[in-house]
């Protein structure tokens, strides 16, 4: 980001996993950034809203650790204040925030849309976890709304900036796998990532979580839009039925090609019940065959595997979001993760500075409007799973939006 100018005010609804870390012995993906952002002097203050004095603190606690290990002294204004719980405390925040400001949002999936709502309402440009809104109905209102309110929203699809799927978009922009015919996609979890969510998990399922991460990565590669989708779902262990989600949902969806003219179908694999003693957090891999030739990612061996007595095989990945020593000691934080923040953290000061246009950014970045089409399968696949794996029509007429510039 550049320096000129004021710092960009940052104000962060949410103070879970992703956020800070909570639950891991990580520090998540937000806060780092941000922080990192606000010690170089792009970011100035940072807001940070939960939903109990108790999670700010646990935050704080967690911004410590991370300011020692990068060698800053970034504060942060926590809310709510006080001793008691108050889910509406971003609204405070709202009001008080000093502009220029944006916000990000990392909270529970069905909490997007109204809070979403209230924070183009405010008139701040926002970034949102994935996935926008489990429906399209509110995925469309929310892009209406950002679109009548000048404001830029977008969507964490961080997988966007990972070089290994960027260079699978490059051999299928250049035609280099000829035409599509299948992807084939696995994205797994350990089950403790259940119980970190515990208090959420009935409000979604791992399709809706994790697989909707490869449904924008299919849609950004190939241009293609979806058509139809069936998912089926295997029922919860009965020593994990109290948190209400399926052990895992495979789901098929059929995409044309831009002109209308070719389609191929891909299949989306997903689980929360890998093993807690597994090497990595998660297990995922795609293949894409075409008819002049076949792409293969394994996006969990990535080559470099760490064994120690303490924490036994890890196979760690290094690209997405790592704290690292460089060359003069000092600690910085790195990863595609990372960089999708950054890039919204840019593109909102572009906007602010009249450098870019917002009609250029949603076209060019996983926009609102660019979600609408993930946020359409994900809403198709999730009634096939309550029709009993029935074949369920992608609503086409809602996806027209995707295309509006704004």
């Amino acid at each position: 980001m550049r320096k000129n100018g004021k710092p960009l005010n940052v104000f962060i609804v949410g103070a879970g996993m992703y956020v800070c870390g909570r639950g891991t012995s990580g520090f998540g993906t937000v806060l780092p950034t941000v922080v990192q952002a606000s010690a170089e002097g792009s970011v100035g203050q940072i807001f940070i809203a939960a939903t109990s004095p108790k999670s700010v603190e646990i935050l704080r606690a967690k911004l410590d650790e991370l300011n020692a290990k990068l060698g800053t002294q970034v504060p942060i204004q926590g809310y709510p204040r006080g001793k008691g719980a108050n889910s509406l405390a971003y609204r405070q925040v709202l009001a008080e925030i000093p502009r220029p400001a944006c916000a990000i949002l990392a909270i529970p999936d069905h909490l997007h849309a109204a809070i979403a709502e209230d924070v183009i309402q405010a008139g701040l440009h926002l970034l949102v976890v994935k996935p926008l809104t489990p429906n399209l109905s509110s995925a469309c209102a929310l892009a209406n709304l950002a679109m009548a309110h000048h404001v830029y929203g977008a969507v964490d699809f961080h997988k966007r900036f990972d070089e290994a799927n960027l260079l699978l978009r490059q051999a299928v922009v250049e035609g280099r796998l000829g035409d599509i015919r299948y992807i084939t996609v696995e994205f797994t979890q350990r089950r403790s990532v259940r119980q970190i969510f515990r208090s959420w998990i009935q409000h979604t399922n791992v399709f809706q979580y994790l697989g909707v991460h490869y449904v924008d990565m299919i849609y950004f590669v190939t241009g293609a839009r979806p058509v139809r989708a069936l998912a089926t779902g295997q029922p919860l262990d009965p020593a994990t039925s109290d948190l209400g989600s399926l052990d895992a949902i495979e789901a098929l969806v059929e995409w044309k090609d831009q002109r209308g003219e070719k389609s191929f179908v891909s299949t989306i694999v997903t689980n929360w019940i890998d093993a807690d003693n597994s090497s990595a957090m998660s297990d995922q891999k795609i293949t894409v065959v075409g008819t002049s030739g076949r792409y293969q990612s394994d996006q969990k061996h990535r080559g470099v595997q760490l064994v120690t007595e303490e924490s036994g095989v890890e196979d760690i990945n290094p690209y997405f979001s790592q704290l690292y020593a460089g060359l003069n000691d000092s600690t910085r934080v790195h990863g595609y993760g990372p960089r999708s923040i950054r890039q919204f953290l840019t593109d909102v000061r572009d906007l602010t500075d009249g450098e870019c246009e917002l009609g250029e950014l949603n076209l060019k970045r996983p926009s609102f409007q660019e979600a609408l089409v993930s946020t359409a399968v994900v809403e198709a696949a999730n009634r096939s799973l309550s029709q009993g794996a029935e074949w369920v029509t992608v609503d086409q007429s809602a996806l027209e939006l995707s295309r509006t510039v704004g």
